[in-house]
């Protein structure tokens, strides 16, 4: 309550008292004013009625003696009239017969008050100026028989008797109507108090006795005058109906609350303009990382990086303005952390308030700023990659690509948008190539696909190619790197290995020949000397079919591996294993070098047959050419192969026992043309080319290591090939 207003209202009590006052006396003072005039004119009505009938009765009484010139009689008349009303002032009488006599118009004679009322007689010269003043003047003639006039009497009457009388009237009045007032005053005061100002009190008292909100704690009686009942009742269903609001609203806001406190949404409310925080959601306090209790009466602006950004929304705000979907960045314990941000005004426990709702998009920012970092990288390695990088439709047109694809071709880029990666194809390889088109379309990419493309001038470059689908469904990213120096570098290596495998076929072949011509010349011999039995014919020819056999599958062998098959598909490590193995044999044999061989771990691998076994062949003829170098005489020579299974894959090794490889070049020997032996007997390609076809081609990886172990009991030192392979689900994965 403001005491300095209530201190100056006035009391009801003290306005209806003056009022009632007021009131009271206005009305008693008209009545009395109306009752005073009226008797006033009742009591000039009287004085002049009694005038007239004084003037009658002397008349008659005065006649005679005017007549008989009896002037002391008359007087005497006079003097009993004055003395018997005492409302007269002066009785004078103009005796026109005795003025005759005396020769005068008229002798006067009369009587008169002085100043102590006593009646005296009347003196012309003295007191005529007396008469002037008088309040009312009655004149009369007195005639005789014949009519004729012999006197004429004039009766003045002064107010001093009337004005006494309205005096005493006036008091009279003046009691009464104070009696009248103070008990009219009293009987209405209690009647008002008692039917108007008691319960009004009563009313006041339980308005005042009130709950925190303001609302009654009890109902209004209604006892008391039909009003007063009315009244009664209408602010008790007000309190009703505004308990029953209060309730709803309150259970309105318990709810928003619960709901706000619920919400995934960050939302924070202030009042105090914006600058004192008095509640906040959990999405808040985590967003902010901060306890409730270290958060409320807090001002927000303390957690804006630019604080002049929160002025400016609460200057917007009182503009009215709603602010939505504002980006905004906030300080969280020296952390930026960015959100989107809308404010509104808003009445918050009966206070003004700024409501917040913050969304953190922090993690979107940075990943769009990586997206951003990401696609400038894509740019940049787009633009200055080394291999040759293209976008294409779905119809195989040119829609980008970088430099070194411009190099590679040796088109210009206005040439290169008008034709299509089909059109720049060999023939003989369109047709794959349209395949693989229609294979990234349906699975989404492809890789090391080989093709040669006929570019600028005619000239042939055989390429690999990776291609892959873009998220779009419309786009297709190829990269190109040239393998024509790669291909010549294999076409050297098979050529070295194709020579070696002629000799291996040869000293392959000489037992089995041998054995055949041998079986041929004794039965020539027993035929020409007669000792021929048929009987022993059936097992020579078994062992010359034997000997065929063996000889046709040596021609298979030899003949699948020259034959370059670009096939990709499921193959047996065990199986690559075998044929490289069957090809070797007969160098491995004429260099009495044993093979031991462990290889019960087997998985399926997506691969490219010949590719692997020219890569172990490789690896095999770098072992047997370091054996038959550092391992001199009757010395064991060991090439150890064992395989060994683990959980996403196999392990295969290929160790020697020829001392290893020097420790300053064994992380070079898988870079090309790097050889240790002289340029007559080595290229520094097929360690080059075995690291390029298990890791590029099939997605494994393989490292070399120096090794000691032992062996029946005996320890050997030599070089380890580690190869691991991928198993076909986890590498189409």
């Amino acid at each position: 309550m403001n005491n300095k207003m209530y201190n100056q209202k006035k009391s009801l009590y003290l306005l209806l008292f003056a009022i009632i006052i007021l009131s009271v006396t206005i009305i008693i003072s008209i009545s009395s004013a109306y009752s005073y005039v009226n008797i006033k004119n009742h009591l000039i009505t009287d004085i002049k009625n009694n005038s007239d009938n004084m003037v009658l009765e002397l008349k008659n009484n005065i006649k005679n003696l005017v007549a008989a010139y009896s002037i002391n009689e008359y007087e005497k008349v006079l003097f009993n009239e004055m003395e018997s009303n005492e409302i007269l002032f002066a009785i004078v009488l103009k005796d026109y017969n005795m003025g005759k006599l005396l020769g005068k118009e008229y002798e006067s004679s009369g009587k008169i008050r002085d100043e102590n009322w006593n009646v005296v007689d009347f003196n012309d010269d003295i007191h005529q100026n007396l008469l002037s003043e008088v309040y009312y003047e009655k004149a009369f003639d007195i005639t005789n028989q014949e009519s004729n006039k012999i006197a004429s009497i004039h009766i003045y009457i002064s107010n001093k008797i009337l004005n006494k009388e309205l005096d005493k009237i006036i008091f009279n009045n003046i009691i009464e109507a104070l009696i009248i007032s103070f008990v009219l005053i009293f009987s209405l005061f209690l009647t008002i108090r008692y039917f108007i100002l008691k319960p009004l009190s009563n009313m006041i008292k339980i308005i005042n006795d009130t709950d925190k909100d303001g609302i009654p704690n009890q109902n209004f009686s209604l006892h008391g005058s039909k009003e007063i009942f009315l009244l009664s009742n209408t602010m008790n269903n007000m309190i009703k109906t505004i308990k029953s609001s209060r309730k709803t609203l309150k259970d309105n806001e318990s709810r928003l609350k619960s709901l706000l406190q619920m919400s995934p949404i960050a939302v924070r409310i202030a009042t105090n303009d914006g600058e004192k925080i008095v509640f906040a959601n959990n999405s808040y306090l985590k967003l902010i990382d901060i306890q409730e209790r270290e958060l409320l009466n807090k001002n927000p602006k303390t957690y804006y990086i630019h604080e002049s950004i929160y002025k400016d929304i609460l200057d917007s705000l009182e503009r009215n303005e709603r602010i939505e979907n504002k980006l905004i960045s906030l300080n969280v314990n020296d952390t930026e952390v960015w959100v989107i941000a809308s404010y509104m005004n808003i009445i918050y426990d009966e206070e003004e308030a700024v409501i917040g709702w913050f969304y953190d998009v922090t993690d979107k920012i940075k990943i769009q700023k990586q997206i951003e970092e990401q696609k400038n990288e894509f740019e940049t390695i787009f633009n200055y990659a080394i291999d040759g990088l293209a976008i294409i439709d779905l119809n195989s047109n040119f829609l980008e690509f970088n430099g070194s694809y411009i190099k590679m071709t040796g088109f210009s880029r206005e040439e290169l948008l008008k034709t299509s990666c089909i059109e720049l194809t060999a023939p003989e390889d369109v047709e794959r190539t349209k395949i693989a088109f229609k294979t990234i379309t349906e699975k989404g990419f492809i890789t090391d696909f080989e093709k040669t493309c006929i570019v600028k001038d005619n000239r042939s470059v055989t390429v690999n190619m990776s291609m892959v689908l873009l998220p779009d469904k419309k786009r297709i990213l190829i990269s190109v790197k040239d393998i024509t120096q790669h291909k010549l570098m294999e076409s050297q290596s098979k050529l070295a290995s194709m020579g070696e495998m002629i000799g291996n076929i040869a000293h392959q072949w000489r037992q089995p020949l041998s054995l055949i011509s041998t079986i041929a010349s004794g039965i020539k011999v027993k035929m020409e000397f007669k000792q021929f039995d048929e009987k022993e014919l059936i097992p020579d020819m078994e062992n010359i079919i034997k000997q065929t056999n063996y000889l046709s599958n040596t021609i298979d062998d030899f003949r699948n591996f020259i034959q370059n098959s670009n096939d990709k598909g499921e193959i047996l490590v065990s199986n690559i294993i075998k044929k490289t193995l069957s090809i070797l044999n007969p160098s491995i044999v004429n260099h009495n070098i044993t093979i031991v061989l462990d290889a019960d771990d087997d998985i399926k691998i997506d691969g490219y047959e010949n590719q692997l076994i020219q890569a172990l062949i490789n690896i095999l003829n770098n072992s047997k050419d370091a054996l038959k170098e550092n391992i001199k005489g009757s010395e064991d020579k060991f090439i150890f192969i064992e395989t060994k299974a683990i959980n996403d894959g196999l392990i295969l090794r290929i160790r020697d026992n020829a001392g290893g490889i020097p420790e300053g070049i064994i992380n070079k020997i898988f870079e090309p043309y790097f050889t240790t032996k002289h340029k007559s007997i080595g290229t520094g390609i097929g360690l080059s080319m075995a690291y390029q076809i298990i890791t590029k081609h099939h997605d494994a990886n393989i490292f070399v290591s120096n090794d000691t172990y032992e062996y029946n009991h005996k320890a050997y030192t030599g070089a380890c090939f580690t190869i691991i392979f991928k198993h076909l689900v986890n590498a189409q994965s």
